[in-house]
């Protein structure tokens, strides 16, 4: 499958080397990413990485065949998000040639009518697979569920074995028999642990920073950049990038990057 993002996609260049960036981590294949919020302008986003689905990950992530998302499920994809109830995040790898875009998004979801369980989905594009997105994308899940939450309980397609893989390694799975290839599987999780480490306090400085520089964009510009080290450079221009891609969105970007600590590797 080509590597081709769609018109909403994000594509952020960056150095082939140098040190991680607050709330960067790395994936397997040491390609540098980050996970922030799903936010409810979101929505060409979710249908980017839909279109960069096999149909074969279709299947997986929907059991069902699908050729696209209809605004009724983007809705309930993007609409009830809450950050609570329902917690949804994107990672987007940053390549140092900067051709790729959101290449995967989770959610999980509490039951309303039993809080001690969450279902809970990820999805990764095809070129993606493999070098630990979903694992990041679950491990991030898990840290910001809420804390009633004990056990997962989702469907899962019995030839998914990537998925099993991941879900086996957040807690203890079980599961009854396959019912039309599908399983019911449940996953007792291990206790919440809220520790916080020294990158997720260096995530909490550089968001307050980023909180500074966008409130008052019209000075970032004129900022003397002389002598600056390169990691703080580098942020200064990611942080002016992500604020030109779309102006209109950026309050909005700013109050979902406070989740940002919680979501760091």
């Amino acid at each position: 499958m080509s590597k081709q993002a769609g018109p909403e996609a994000t594509t952020l260049a960056r150095p082939a080397s140098g040190p991680l960036l607050p709330g960067e981590f790395l994936l397997h294949d040491g390609t540098p990413a980050l996970i922030w919020p799903l936010l409810p302008t979101d929505a060409g986003t979710l249908r980017d990485i839909f279109r960069r689905l096999s149909p074969e990950s279709r299947q997986h992530r929907f059991l069902q065949s699908l050729d696209h998302l209809d605004d009724s499920m983007i809705r309930r994809l993007v609409d009830t998000v809450d950050g609570e109830r329902h917690i949804a995040l994107v990672l987007i790898p940053l390549p140092s040639g900067g051709e790729e875009g959101p290449a995967g998004v989770a959610h999980l979801l509490q039951y309303p009518d039993d809080p001690a369980t969450a279902d809970v989905a990820v999805t990764v594009v095809d070129d993606w697979q493999g070098r630990g997105a979903g694992t990041a994308l679950l491990s991030a899940l898990m840290r910001q569920r809420p804390a009633a939450v004990t056990r997962l309980r989702t469907l899962v397609a019995a030839d998914n074995r990537p998925s099993l893989a991941m879900l086996a390694s957040a807690g203890r799975v079980s599961s009854g028999p396959a019912e039309g290839g599908v399983l019911d599987l449940t996953v007792e999780l291990p206790a919440a642990t809220r520790t916080r480490s020294a990158g997720q306090e260096a995530a909490d400085f550089w968001t307050q920073g980023a909180l500074t520089f966008i409130d008052q964009m019209y000075v970032l510009p004129q900022m003397p950049r002389a002598g600056l080290i390169p990691a703080v450079e580098r942020y200064l221009a990611f942080v002016q990038q992500m604020v030109e891609m779309n102006r209109d969105l950026t309050a909005t970007w700013v109050g979902a990057a406070s989740a940002l600590s919680h979501a760091v590797w």
